[in-house]
């Protein structure tokens, strides 16, 4: 093998260390684990990054340094606000790194990174062990273990109001009946994993117990679908990404934040109101083994072409031009710019005239260079 590709990395603002240091661990480790090493500009105390950034500084490939590399020609140069003394140097590629994904980017086709896994389980080897995640036995049709505290509420209006999943919660507890299982003790969790199939909506109660962080991925792949609620703050969850890796079919309500967007009754289920919710839900426990299958068949197809680290590493590299952007999906983008959220929003790609939208936006990009 040859030398390993370069990034020089230097953030001059704060957005990227948020969420305790999760944003710069999933974008360190994308990389690295890609074949690159990275270049680290650090002007943070050591007491300045939180845990998951700490934790993306002990990265294989990744070291400290306090100046730019001598030699340019073969290096990323990755920012969120341009060095003034870096700009005009002769670097391979610079990628911009940005958090709006609100705005419609009119003039040029910024790279929306996929939501990563939750570095807990990234820093386990996850990418590397997903084949046997996806060998184990299904045993459960419908499965959900996750935290409800202060998830009351969804600030999303568009393109309409989802339900919380907290709500998603208590239907499914109030009005499914004899369809829903909800588990309260470990002890008959583990003996569920060991029974046979349960045909049934199986809900974890995580007032109760907890589903420990070293198991969670073999215990999300042992259910042929997985109930994908709304986080607190905005939609997307490392849970629906990790669901889809192991070979789960996610029931949700917002594919629409998937870059593309995930698409009802071949790679997801999606539901709106409450009735809704139980419709479907209702539905997946009496759908036939061989739809099932082809909807996790399809599941997978969309993680390994959208989702996984290298898809997003190969579309940087192949970016044409010498500069590309881009968008990371963040708690703190939602909440400062909730409100231009609409249908020509990047992350939505709304259709006009026919589905020629994003067209046009490609063709004045390419129309002013």
């Amino acid at each position: 093998m040859g030398e390993p590709r370069t990034v020089f990395a230097k953030f001059l603002g704060q957005d990227i260390f948020l969420e305790q240091g999760r944003l710069l661990f999933s974008l360190f480790h994308t990389f690295v684990s890609n074949g690159y090493r990275i270049m680290f500009f650090d002007r943070q105390p050591d007491c300045g990054l939180e845990k998951y950034g700490q934790f993306a500084l002990s990265l294989d490939g990744v070291m400290r340094v306090d100046q730019a590399p001598a030699s340019f020609h073969d290096c990323l140069y990755v920012f969120d606000e341009e060095d003034p003394v870096l700009a005009g140097r002769p670097w391979r590629k610079k990628v911009k790194v940005d958090f709006d994904v609100f705005s419609p980017y009119w003039f040029e086709s910024p790279i929306i990174m996929p939501f990563p896994v939750h570095s807990v389980h990234a820093m386990r080897d996850f990418e590397k062990r997903l084949d046997s995640f996806r060998a184990i036995k299904k045993n459960k049709r419908v499965f959900f273990s996750g935290d409800t505290k202060d998830y009351r509420c969804n600030p999303v209006r568009y393109p309409k109001p989802k339900l919380s999943r907290l709500e998603i919660v208590n239907t499914i507890r109030e009005r499914m009946g004899d369809d829903a299982l909800i588990v309260d003790d470990l002890a008959v969790l583990d003996q569920l994993n060991k029974a046979g199939y349960t045909n049934q909506c199986v809900l974890v109660d995580t007032n109760r117990i907890w589903v420990d962080d070293k198991i969670w991925p073999d215990m999300l792949a042992t259910a042929d679908f997985f109930l994908a609620p709304p986080g607190i703050v905005m939609p997307m969850c490392h849970n629906i990404v990790e669901a889809m890796a192991v070979g789960c079919v996610p029931i949700t309500n917002y594919p629409e934040w998937f870059d593309p967007a995930l698409t009802p009754m071949e790679n997801c289920i999606v539901f709106d109101d409450q009735n809704d919710l139980l419709d479907k839900l209702r539905m997946v426990l009496k759908m036939p083994r061989e739809k099932i299958a082809d909807m996790r068949a399809k599941a997978l197809v969309y993680y390994e072409q959208h989702l996984r680290p290298a898809t997003f590493i190969r579309r940087v590299d192949e970016a044409p031009g010498e500069r590309v952007t881009v968008l990371m999906i963040t708690e703190k983008n939602m909440a400062r710019r909730l409100n231009k959220l609409g249908k020509r929003s990047v992350l939505i790609k709304g259709v006009v005239n026919g589905g020629q939208e994003h067209g046009i936006r490609r063709a004045l990009s390419l129309l002013l260079g």
